[in-house]
């Protein structure tokens, strides 16, 4: 009897530790993060430093991971037009920073705002423009980002479409300029200033002549990613807020 009773004990502690084996790969697989994550250069947003990638943007949604018990996810960087297509056409996908346009609002879920944004047109140094109304410069040429606010902010004015050069990122949008490919530049004030330290830029080559548009930028989520995982991305940054305050005076930004 003692012997039965022995091997029933061994027997049930088997199958009780059977059954933690099959439910530990059930437990992983629910605390899997189901999204991706896109981002393009466009400092102090995102951008490199020492090989590491680094910003407001990164170093808040970091912040937020940890807050909710997120181990670190890949960030991919790839073109904003591609950004955007990946975060409009797949599900479960994030594109940060992405401006908050009436446009844009119904398209996708948002977090934040992380930052606002001063988006200016910019003339080549000396141009001599001094303008209060975009149609003063329907004669020239402008470079935006292609799927940026930039190009959304120009199309939304009467400005001819065939004197827009829609570049595929901010780096190709002040080649052109600089080239003076194009005699003016669609972009915000911080990453203008972060790409002239960051590049040794002088600041004299970039002349502002028109404010746009102000606006607030956010992590853009896709349509169908579940309401509880973009209200918690709110509540942790909404709990974040004096972390966030010192990154926006780290960064420059509002």
């Amino acid at each position: 009897m003692q012997f039965f009773r022995f091997l029933n004990i061994k027997i049930s502690l088997a199958f009780v530790a059977g059954c933690l084996l099959l439910a530990q790969p059930l437990a992983a697989a629910e605390k899997t993060h189901p999204i991706t994550y896109y981002t393009e250069l466009y400092p102090p947003s995102s951008y490199y430093y020492n090989d590491q990638l680094i910003g407001l943007s990164v170093d808040l949604l970091k912040l937020i991971w940890h807050d909710q018990g997120i181990t670190e996810q890949p960030i991919l960087v790839v073109p904003w037009a591609r950004g955007y297509k990946e975060i409009r056409d797949k599900p479960n996908t994030a594109l940060f920073a992405m401006s908050k346009t009436a446009d844009r609002a119904a398209k996708f879920k948002w977090v934040g705002p992380l930052f606002t944004a001063e988006y200016y047109i910019i003339a080549q140094p000396n141009s001599g423009l001094f303008i209060t109304d975009i149609s003063q410069v329907f004669d020239k040429s402008i470079a935006v980002i292609r799927n940026d606010v930039t190009q959304s902010l120009i199309y939304e004015t009467d400005f001819p479409h065939q004197q827009i050069l829609a570049a595929k990122s901010m780096a190709d949008a002040l080649a052109l300029f600089k080239a003076k490919r194009v005699d003016l530049l669609a972009i915000s004030r911080s990453g203008l200033n972060a790409a002239i330290k960051q590049r040794k830029l002088g600041s004299k080559l970039f002349q502002r002549i028109l404010l746009l548009k102000v606006v607030d930028d956010y992590i853009a989520f896709s349509k169908d990613t579940p309401d509880e995982i973009v209200q918690a991305f709110q509540t942790s940054l909404n709990k974040l807020k004096t972390q966030h305050l010192a990154l926006k005076e780290e960064y420059k930004l509002n």
